[in-house]
């Protein structure tokens, strides 16, 4: 076994081992530091000489796809391996940084059972959520910062749904984090030409009852999921913004008008991670029926406010 493949299955172990999400190399001039994070807080756990940073670098970007060769632009990759009975996928990403490469990688346990029972210790929200998934039609928008968990809920409420009965379902991913049976999924390839908003074209002429949208991007994605929504599909999507009336905002500011808004929208699910003897839970925050409709016309009033004022205006 060659060095970088030993220093590959040390790191990753400890990763698992230590029921970390996440490891960074991040280079300096003479040495690379490697962080862990754990229950949400980066930690430093070695570092190493740059000279073996680079070689283990170059290791897992081949064996995740990438070019090993390209040093100039931003990369994304995956891979997998078994540990033990466990079945983990890696997704890794590197970027240029002042003093060479810098590599992210975040552990997927494939094994992990996303169910709406595991989300929460919170009875009320668990019972929220499972009332979402009896829906036919409309837009569910999931909200919080990076590694809140919003696609784990996504997964669990996927689940809920293919269990209550037989519909088709269909998500586009961007990467797919866990493969299941049960659903269609597309792996969204920008390099390729198949973007979100293209994938949603396709998998739209495939007759879904409900489309999973890994994330809303751009404008051309958003008005495709309003529309999706509006005509007789259930979709669920997220947005990164820490509070549910910035999801509204965020759509507005795509081009959505509140007419559009109050069509297609049922809910709007805030979340973030809280500590808890179990581990790391979801703590949830509810946006529906009057309350929301009362808050897209509040976004719409400031967002008329906002184009009436003159440029060098401020409040």
């Amino acid at each position: 076994m060659g060095l970088c493949m030993k220093m590959f299955i040390h790191y990753f172990k400890r990763l698992f081992l230590e029921c970390s999400t996440d490891v960074h190399f991040h280079p300096l001039k003479e040495q690379t530091i490697v962080y862990f994070r754990k229950q949400g807080v980066l930690l430093e756990h070695s570092r190493l000489p740059r000279k073996l940073s680079d070689k283990l670098i170059a290791h897992l970007k081949f064996q995740s796809g990438m070019d090993i060769g390209e040093r100039r632009m931003p990369q994304d990759g995956s891979l997998s391996f078994q540990f033990g009975e466990e079945h983990v996928a890696i997704r890794l990403s590197t970027m240029p940084v002042t003093f060479g490469e810098r590599l992210a990688a975040r552990l997927l346990p494939l094994s992990n059972q996303y169910q709406i029972e595991t989300l929460t210790t919170d009875v009320n929200a668990k019972k929220q959520l499972q009332q979402f998934c009896t829906l036919t039609h409309g837009l569910i928008l999931l909200t919080g910062p990076t590694g809140s968990g919003k696609t784990t809920t996504m997964y669990a409420l996927l689940e809920e749904v293919s269990n209550d009965q037989l519909r088709h379902i269909i998500s586009v991913e961007d990467p797919i984090e866990k493969p299941n049976p049960l659903y269609t999924q597309l792996q969204v390839n920008e390099q390729a030409g198949l973007s979100y908003a293209n994938a949603l074209k396709a998998a739209l002429r495939h007759d879904p009852d409900v489309l999973m949208i890994g994330e809303v991007r751009d404008e051309i994605t958003a008005k495709i999921a309003v529309r999706a929504a509006m005509t007789g599909h259930l979709v669920l999507t997220s947005l990164h913004t820490r509070h549910p009336a910035g999801a509204l905002v965020r759509l507005m500011e795509f081009g959505l008008s509140a007419n559009y808004l109050y069509e297609s929208v049922v809910a709007v699910v805030s979340q973030t991670l809280v500590t808890h003897p179990s581990g790391r839970v979801a703590s949830y925050q509810f946006l529906s029926g009057e309350p929301l409709l009362l808050q897209i016309a509040r976004c719409q009033e400031q967002n008329l406010l906002d184009h009436e004022l003159p440029l060098g205006t401020y409040v």
